[in-house]
């Protein structure tokens, strides 16, 4: 096969596993059905265990890197554009740089890294331990009791680890900023508040709502792909990491487009 046969082939094959993970997410989502009690206690409390897996444990490194992130990157992104550009500037350009791409991103990799894998390991074993099959000779939905909590479990904790991310960041940035340069942290941290409007707030939420349902889809799907041998744990681990990390790319990238 030549050059462009490949690249033909490999355009085929990622549309139709675009096809496959849509199918897979709105099948998932349909058994919420409104004359149907989702909150049944066997699903509520999968939920809760993986809304702490998935979001409560991931606090600690969450906000680790914050820290650094806010007193290394940050404050040198303070030191540099401070030197060529107005104070009302770089307020902008730290309110654009870090509450919209960095918080989102460095949040969603620490997800794909921490979380996916564990979701596409746990999911493959069950299947290779053949714990799917009789849960569904009872009649037990495994969309609902194995999918559904982990990706909306995903969801959430995408989106409130990364406002706890952004705004361990700024503060730190700030903080840090200040005591090296000739920067009110207080009066910048201000402006900066001062500048997230409600059109803001709104990209910010969608934007991690997004990047929490690609992931949590992303994992569970590879993790169901898993078929009857241990070695497909990992392969399947890894596509499910890499693909994550190319859509969420893609997603932020859709919103840097369209939100200039």
């Amino acid at each position: 096969m030549n050059f462009f046969g490949k690249i033909g082939h490999q355009c085929i094959e990622l549309f139709l596993y675009v096809i496959d993970l849509t199918y897979f997410l709105v099948h998932t989502f349909s058994i919420w059905k409104p004359h149907r009690n989702v909150f049944n206690r066997a699903v509520y409390s999968v939920f809760l265990d993986q809304l702490v897996l998935t979001g409560i444990n991931a606090t600690a490194i969450i906000s680790f890197l914050a820290m650094f992130v806010g007193m290394v990157i940050a404050s040198q992104l303070v030191f540099i554009m401070a030197s060529i550009t107005s104070a009302n500037d770089l307020i902008q350009m730290l309110a654009r740089l870090i509450l919209s791409e960095m918080g989102p991103l460095i949040t969603g990799f620490v997800m794909i890294g921490r979380s996916c894998s564990a979701i596409v390991v746990d999911l493959g074993n069950i299947k290779i331990r053949g714990e799917v099959a009789p849960l569904e000779y009872l009649g037990i939905d495994i969309n609902d009791y194995f999918v559904l909590p982990r990706i909306v479990s995903m969801l959430i904790s995408q989106v409130i680890l990364a406002l706890f991310f952004s705004a361990i960041m700024l503060f730190f940035g700030m903080l840090f900023s200040a005591l090296i340069y000739d920067l009110s942290a207080q009066k910048s941290i201000s402006e900066l508040l001062s500048l997230v409007s409600m059109n803001s707030l709104f990209i910010f939420m969608l934007k991690n709502c997004l990047f929490g349902l690609i992931i949590g889809t992303v994992a569970c799907f590879h993790g169901f792909s898993v078929r009857n041998s241990p070695t497909q744990v990992s392969e399947q681990m890894q596509k499910a990491i890499v693909r994550s990390i190319v859509f969420l790319l893609l997603v932020d990238g859709y919103f840097i487009i369209f939100t200039l």
